[in-house]
């Protein structure tokens, strides 16, 4: 049973993402020691130099970490993103956008992901128009993200299996990694709680489950409590964590391998 027990909270802590903001030399003690059991990472939300530092501390902590994004200040095609996330320390854009135009969801993701920086295409909700996903999966994207906007079954995308198992993965042949939108948002809090949110994303075929700044270690440990609990009352198979384990550690390994550096973004001063 002890096994078990400990089997299932690293399985949990392998399926988080939290997130930090600002400059932070050093990490939470909460986070550090969840990335000791196989936390992949986390998201920065900072710029410039706090936004490296942070990013520098989480690598000390885990050299492959994944270190996610909310995307580049300056708007302009993926190789320009990809340089100044690179430069942040960052590998996983988490802002990607679908475009409207056709092709150009595929050159952006392409030109991102060339660079190293895995893309995370979003939001999905299951309704409008479908072509920027599937051309995102056509290119190979590394992540989508389920977003908040409620689908006609009445919850939100990330927490809906007609979304995601559903429409993602099997109507548009989906098998990469479908990360959730950040769960502590006062849609989800009000309607479900950040725990509960977790399962029901779980359940549905999120594999990665976003954590946003405010989020600290007791709705991290209160997450733990809840998925413990739906496992036990068999609402929540083992298997279907061992899955999104799997699936984000893959995520993992690609953003840790080296790949062709961006060329730095310039900026040309008028005379």
């Amino acid at each position: 049973m002890h096994a078990l027990h400990h089997r299932l909270a690293a399985l949990v802590d392998s399926c988080l993402l939290p997130s930090v903001a600002g400059h932070q030399v050093r990490l939470p003690d909460w986070l550090l020691r969840g990335l000791e059991r196989g936390t992949p990472g986390a998201t920065v939300h900072a710029y410039g130099p706090a936004a490296r530092a942070t990013t520098d501390a989480l690598r000390a902590a885990l050299p492959d970490a994944l270190t996610g994004h909310p995307g580049p200040r300056r708007a302009g095609g993926g190789s320009a993103a990809a340089a100044e996330l690179v430069a942040a320390g960052a590998n996983l854009h988490l802002g990607v956008r679908p475009g409207p135009r056709a092709d150009e969801t595929r050159v952006f993701v392409t030109d991102l992901q060339t660079h190293g920086v895995a893309a995370a295409l979003g939001p999905f909700t299951g309704t409008g128009s479908l072509r920027p996903f599937a051309e995102g999966a056509a290119a190979g994207v590394r992540a989508i993200t389920a977003g908040h906007s409620p689908v006609p079954d009445g919850v939100p995308a990330a927490l809906s299996t007609t979304a995601i198992t559903g429409i993602l993965r099997r109507e548009l042949g989906y098998g990469g990694v479908v990360v959730s939108d950040a769960l502590d948002t006062p849609s989800i809090v009000d309607g479900w709680g950040v725990p509960g949110a977790a399962v029901l994303a779980w359940i549905a075929g999120v594999d990665l489950l976003r954590l946003g700044p405010a989020s600290s270690e007791g709705v991290h440990d209160a997450i733990h409590t809840a998925a413990a609990r739906a496992v036990s009352d068999g609402d929540l198979p083992l298997a279907r964590l061992e899955e999104a384990a799997e699936r984000v550690s893959r995520l993992r390994r690609w953003a840790s391998e080296p790949r062709m550096p961006a060329a730095p973004v310039t900026v040309t001063r008028k005379r």
